[in-house]
């Protein structure tokens, strides 16, 4: 069944008032980049090749950003989609070109044999990459077998070094320095690691020199996320990226621009002479960069979902558990993307008090 518009995710009662600045400054600025040359193509001419995956809606931390502070109403475990069926999926969108993928959760960790899971994932036909996305606190286990795997790369979300911070952000009782060393070892591996950090007003935006000096030290790709104001992010009030900037210019030298094609999203990359890190900024908001988007997103249950803001898609539950064949599970997933829609519309969301109220662990970020 195609949607076009209705929510799929659970919503959050609507809010009155926006708090300023959440969703950033500047002007919506689309850049104008090199087309992949395979995958499947939208009706904007766009090449779809990357699916954030969602392997569960579950999750240890609580932040701030994407769930209450008692946690979500979690999908039943009847109706999460088995690794059986979402190897399937799986084995048909690289049939069509869609060749990278991130697992994701909430937690990806957070479900019982997933890296048995990414490890069958990384063997599917076509298949070039897997990536993971952690909150890093599960990770220790399981890092020499990911890199046995071949996983690419894992995003580990650290928005502060500072323990009480960090530990308010994420309404956890991990604390930082905990992550540390498992990033070492992962690095160690050879597993690419990436920093993501959600910089917002009152929580972190007094800790990000530190976390800046930790990456470029660490050699780490340090990755500042603009707070997007969708779900629980629409409570809370982002610092601009161009703000983020000059601190670093102003502290650590000049920011160079990096070429850095082999990534799968928006990230615009910088490196600082002297030092091994990067520095990265996804400015969804403030840098809108729709024409270039390269990716869908299925939820844990299902649902595939062709923009983070709108609710256009596909539920691709029915198809697998009803009897369909793969020419028309295919033929479902060609018209999702054929219905993508042109851009995100936070900023005229934010003014008119209507952005989506959903939560961000459904989704997978």
């Amino acid at each position: 069944m195609i949607i076009e518009g209705p929510e799929h995710v659970q919503e959050l009662p609507r809010q009155e008032t926006w708090p300023a600045g959440a969703c950033g400054s500047g002007p919506g600025i689309l850049h104008d980049e090199p087309r992949p040359e395979t995958g499947l193509t939208d009706a904007y001419g766009r090449v779809i090749n990357y699916l954030r995956l969602s392997v569960t809606d579950r999750c240890n931390f609580r932040c701030v950003y994407c769930m209450p502070p008692g946690g979500a109403m979690y999908t039943p475990h009847a109706e999460i989609l088995s690794y059986e069926e979402i190897l399937r999926l799986c084995r048909l969108m690289s049939g069509l070109g869609i060749r990278r993928f991130k697992i994701t959760g909430g937690e990806p960790l957070c479900r019982k044999d997933a890296v048995s899971f990414i490890r069958r994932l990384k063997n599917v036909p076509g298949v070039e990459q897997v990536t993971l996305t952690s909150n890093g606190t599960l990770l220790a286990p399981y890092v020499e077998e990911l890199a046995d795997i071949g996983v690419a790369g894992i995003n580990i979300s650290l928005n502060s070094l500072n323990p009480e911070h960090y530990a308010a952000i994420g309404r956890t009782q991990a604390r930082p320095e905990r992550i540390l060393p498992v990033m070492a070892a992962a690095g160690k591996s050879g597993i690419k690691v990436k920093i993501n950090v959600v910089p917002m007003r009152k929580f972190n935006d007094g800790d990000l020199h530190d976390l800046t000096r930790f990456a470029l030290e660490g050699g780490y790709a340090l990755r500042f996320i603009e707070l997007m104001p969708v779900g629980l992010g629409a409570t809370c009030k982002g610092v601009p990226p161009r703000e983020i900037r000059n601190m670093i210019e102003k502290c650590f030298g000049a920011l160079s621009a990096l070429d850095d094609a082999a990534g799968n999203g928006p990230s615009d990359n910088f490196r600082v002479s002297g030092y091994a890190g990067s520095i990265g900024f996804i400015s969804a908001v403030s840098n809108k960069f729709c024409r270039q988007c390269n990716r869908v997103r299925l939820t844990s249950g299902g649902f595939l979902k062709s923009c983070l803001h709108h609710n256009n898609g596909v539920e691709l539950k029915p198809l697998l558990r009803g009897g369909a064949e793969d020419e028309e599970i295919v033929a479902a997933l060609k018209e999702a993307v054929r219905q993508k829609p042109p851009e995100h519309e936070f900023k005229r969301a934010a003014k008119e008090k209507s952005a989506r109220r959903f939560l961000m662990n459904s989704i997978g970020g």
